[in-house]
């Protein structure tokens, strides 16, 4: 089992740590998801992204977590992401309605008192 991740999170100004495993059914943290995801540029990559908070900017929904092809912490759109795979224990499950499952975390989200700030890098 891989250790803890140590990020930068630009918008706190601060490192964080994330471990793989969701610990609280509530949060996403932790979760670990591979899924296609489409860029502004229509450029296609599978990502794999352990999973940091969920949030929601307008209409649109958003995940940020540490991906593994970039190596570093990023946001990305709900609605450029498909064929998306929850990674729990060594199970994969697939995530039939995408949009669905983000959304209950995100609404979660709204009840803390911190907000999401998005600026999608990809």
């Amino acid at each position: 089992m891989r250790g803890p991740i140590q990020a930068y999170d630009e918008y706190s100004d601060r490192e964080i740590k994330l471990h793989i495993g969701q610990r609280d059914p509530n949060s996403i943290r932790g979760l670990l998801i591979d899924f296609r995801y489409v860029t502004r540029d229509r450029e296609t990559s599978r990502r794999s992204v352990l999973c940091w908070e969920c949030g929601r900017d307008g209409d649109r929904l958003y995940v940020r977590g540490y991906c593994a092809f970039r190596e570093e912490l990023r946001t990305f759109r709900i609605d450029r992401m498909s064929d998306v795979i929850a990674i729990q224990s060594e199970h994969e499950v697939p995530v039939e309605d995408i949009a669905a499952f983000f959304a209950a975390f995100a609404a979660r989200k709204a009840h803390q008192p911190r907000t999401l700030r998005l600026d999608v890098q990809d």
